[in-house]
């Protein structure tokens, strides 16, 4: 009876997002706690495994992995994507499309956060890159736009209440994708994450971090 008593109220405790620090890559924010990181020979993985880990406050839900750091004020922000495979047609769960993404994430708190992401939609068989930005739990900016089936670079700069997204095949030759302004806070958290709102598991190759922040 009394394990019985014991289990009945630890199923009622809410889960807790588990943190860890990634020497070299910030903080590890995991909130539904099975997305486990690892290090590779040159950078490492976020695995994501098949339910809901979306990044979308219009949607109320905010669970996907992160690894970040906090700044204030301006930075800039770069790492390297590597390619993944697409999902498949209808693996989408919860009534969600057949959706994976990974890149940078910008957090304020759950409503108020920044995306620029490698993007895959397994029921178009699209490829894209994807920027998102929600103020106040509402999607206030954006866009998709082209790219190859490769690896990509992504950088995120933020200039007072201006924010920036480019990306580089080479890590040299760099393409401003957009500029726009923005409404976050000057304390906010910079860094990777990946997302996946399909029934299958989902693995997210990043390298060469590199964080360029306001004293």
């Amino acid at each position: 009876m009394r394990l019985s008593l014991l289990c009945l109220l630890l199923s009622l405790i809410p889960s807790v997002a588990l943190t860890e620090e990634v020497p070299g890559w910030g903080i590890h924010v995991d909130p539904v706690g099975n997305c486990p990181v690892d290090f590779l020979e040159k950078g490492i993985s976020i695995t994501v495994p098949g339910g809901m880990h979306d990044m979308n406050p219009k949607l109320g839900s905010t669970h996907a992995p992160r690894v970040w750091n906090e700044v204030n004020g301006d930075f800039l922000y770069e790492v390297q994507v590597k390619d993944f495979a697409r999902p498949k047609p209808k693996s989408g769960v919860e009534g969600a499309k057949s959706y994976i993404a990974a890149g940078i994430l910008v957090w304020q708190d759950e409503e108020n956060l920044f995306r620029w992401t490698r993007s895959a939609n397994g029921d178009s068989g699209a490829l894209f890159l994807a920027c998102e930005q929600y103020e106040g739990g509402e999607l206030v900016g954006g866009g998709a736009y082209p790219l190859e089936d490769k690896p990509i670079w992504l950088r995120v700069e933020r200039r007072g209440e201006r924010i920036a997204v480019s990306a580089s095949y080479d890590n040299q030759a760099w393409k401003k994708v957009l500029d726009r302004r923005i409404g976050l806070t000057k304390d906010v958290k910079v860094g990777v994450m990946g997302l996946s709102v399909t029934t299958a598991d989902a693995k997210f190759e990043f390298a060469d971090p590199y964080l360029l922040a306001s004293e």
